[in-house]
């Protein structure tokens, strides 16, 4: 049991490691940041009789500052208007793949109709599907829509994501059956049922949902390189790639910035992230 423990404990600093020292970092000065982490020789090394220099990972700051954070808040005006953009594409896709999912689920799981069950194999196929795979029928769809230009190619998609139907649509059968005969007995409709019945007892769904539709689309790289073709319409996930060529020092700050959001969120909704999941049967 020890051995095991141990093992977990050393899996546990690998995985966290890259974490610590991004945050740790971010304190660091421009100086010092270009000292241990680029590879080029100076004529200091050279006199030195340094060939050959190597990356250090270095994970305490010889002198804490706060002139990153500054450079990338204050001073980097771009950073603040991809990260406005991140938000303009994330948050209708939470907000609307949560709606949709909420209604599609109750459909699936209170409702009685023909073929209901092969209809939602189909949305589990299409789940199953990886994004390759559906990356050029979504292309030519918005093209034929005329918005492949425009967050709209981006965002009607992850609405209508099938992955939402199937997590709530677990969640709710969850909900015993009794619940809903005795309310239908009473004569309530399905919109009270859902809103007074279901909502109630899907928090934990709901929350789990939102968290995992916000991560997804926060951290979005290949459908905005397909879709937006204008620089500053871009989200901060692709900018955070660009931003190590010429701007070393803004590095870890800006991912420190960058992740803020998921970190906040998950710290938050742990709980209910779990409890979400594992109502769904997900494993």
């Amino acid at each position: 049991m020890r051995k095991n423990y141990a093992i977990l404990i050393v899996l546990s600093v690998i995985f966290i490691l890259p974490l610590l020292i991004t945050i740790t970092n971010s304190f660091m000065s421009e100086a010092e940041i270009w000292l241990n982490y680029t590879t080029k020789l100076s004529t200091f090394d050279l006199v030195g009789g340094i060939t050959q220099k190597f990356v250090k990972f270095v994970l305490i700051p010889a002198s804490v500052t706060l002139s990153q954070y500054i450079a990338v808040l204050f001073e980097q005006p771009t950073f603040i208007v991809l990260l406005m953009n991140s938000i303009k594409i994330t948050l209708p896709v939470v907000l609307g793949n949560t709606a949709v999912s909420l209604l599609c689920a109750y459909a699936f799981t209170i409702w009685k109709w023909k073929h209901k069950e092969k209809f939602f194999f189909v949305y589990i196929i299409v789940m199953l599907m990886p994004l390759q795979a559906v990356l050029v029928p979504n292309y030519i769809i918005a093209d034929w829509m005329n918005i492949k230009t425009s967050y709209l190619a981006i965002i009607l998609p992850g609405i209508f994501s099938p992955f939402g139907v199937f997590l709530l649509r677990q969640s709710m059968k969850a909900i015993p059956k009794e619940y809903f005969e005795a309310a239908k007995i009473d004569g309530a409709s399905d919109w009270y049922i859902f809103l007074h019945i279901v909502l109630p007892q899907m928090k934990s769904g709901i929350a789990a949902l939102s968290m995992l539709v916000f991560i997804e689309y926060w951290n979005l790289v290949e459908q905005v390189i397909v879709f937006i073709k204008d620089y500053y319409k871009e989200p901060l996930s692709v900018f955070l790639s660009r931003i190590a060529d010429g701007q070393i020092g803004l590095i870890f700050a800006a991912s420190c910035v960058f992740m803020f959001l998921p970190l906040w969120f998950l710290a938050m909704g742990q709980r209910n992230l779990e409890k979400g999941i594992e109502l769904s049967g997900v494993k």
